[in-house]
């Protein structure tokens, strides 16, 4: 659940939850570490959103629940079967409506403080973000979150500085501002450096909406820059905002610009958005009979294995129940068809027994 660890009551007794931020990715670990290629369990995006990630076993019934006309004491119980046993990592992805991207010192914390009320570190040397800041940037009556991004570099997308920890984060953003700092000596080389990291670490970030904001321009190598580019759109492939995060020109403006492609994104997302369809879940059998490749015969199914890990069936009256149950369910009939007679080995889930017609 979004939100220490908490204890709710189920059906079958006491289960135990773990709240987590909203934006929590948990993948199952592989015996070797690894969970970079697994598909995640579960991507919590909404407050009060919750997924089972391992059940419990199966209880198990007294002797009391064993008692027949015939057998008015039985000698023998049921244990509780195991639980699911998982290993899993919970990756946090920060959930933001702007991401603020460039290359590092390109003015996205001063942006951040302009817009809002938030304090991100601010200095004059790169790399002085080292963790993705949020702020609530209000606008007309109207807010949106933005994410101050650590400064990516070349080599980002395959890992180069931090660059994936910086990046997995700017999935969750619906809108991008690209920051460039226009006193470097070519701010349009700058972007198409960062654009190429967007699109090398995939994952749709270069499919994202961009809106570039064209900063330090109360600088005069800036000033310089600026008039040398001619003014439109077009000549940058993507709308611009010429600003100075440091005196607060044109943030206003930028915060406006930032407001409407917000709200197309948004309108675009609802009209791609397919309805949900409900389907019901297939019939899956009890249980399935086959042979492996040693020739022995294998009885696959919940109940079956349920029964074979918890009776005892070193004990007679256990075990003759056991069969008694097997053959209710038809396992009998289905082994006889694979050639299964008295005495010859069959394996239910890990318990290899002789059958017993």
């Amino acid at each position: 659940m979004p939100g220490g660890a908490n204890r709710r009551r189920g059906a079958s007794g006491e289960a135990l939850s773990l709240t987590v931020p909203v934006g929590s990715v948990i993948r199952e670990v592989e015996r070797d570490g690894s969970d970079a290629e697994q598909e995640p369990l579960a991507d919590l995006t909404e407050d009060g959103m919750f997924v089972v990630v391992a059940r419990g076993g199966r209880g198990g019934w007294g002797n009391k629940r064993f008692a027949t006309p015939t057998r008015q004491a039985p000698k023998f119980a049921q244990r509780g079967a195991s639980g699911i046993h998982r290993q899993l990592s919970i990756e946090l992805k920060l959930i933001a409506d702007v991401g603020l991207i460039g290359l590092p010192n390109a003015g996205k914390s001063t942006l951040l403080r302009a817009w809002t009320a938030a304090t991100p570190k601010v200095a004059s040397y790169p790399f002085t973000t080292l963790e993705p800041g949020l702020g609530v940037v209000e606008f007309d009556y109207e807010s949106f979150v933005a994410a101050d991004m650590p400064g990516l570099i070349e080599g980002a997308s395959s890992g180069v500085g931090l660059g994936h920890e910086f990046l997995r984060h700017i999935e969750r953003t619906r809108v991008l501002v690209h920051l460039l700092d226009m006193t470097r000596d070519d701010p349009l080389l700058d972007r198409q450096l960062i654009d190429a990291e967007l699109a090398a670490f995939g994952h749709g970030l270069a499919e994202k909406p961009q809106l570039l904001a064209l900063n330090k321009v109360d600088h005069p190598d800036a000033r310089a820059h600026m008039e040398l580019l001619t003014e439109g759109e077009s000549d940058l492939g993507a709308p611009w905002v010429a600003i100075s995060g440091l005196t607060g020109e044109g943030t206003r403006t930028l915060a406006r610009q930032t407001l409407l492609l917000l709200r197309e994104a948004i309108e675009i997302e609802r009209r791609e958005e397919k309805p949900s369809v409900l389907r019901p879940k297939p019939q899956r059998p009890r249980f399935t009979v086959r042979r492996d490749a040693q020739g022995v015969v294998i009885v696959e199914g919940p109940t079956p294995e349920w029964l074979a890990q918890t009776l005892d069936l070193s004990n007679e009256e256990a075990r003759q129940e056991f069969f008694q149950r097997l053959r209710r369910m038809g396992v009998g009939r289905a082994v006889r068809r694979e050639g299964v007679g008295l005495g010859d080995l069959i394996r239910i889930g890990t318990v290899d027994v002789r059958w017993e017609p």
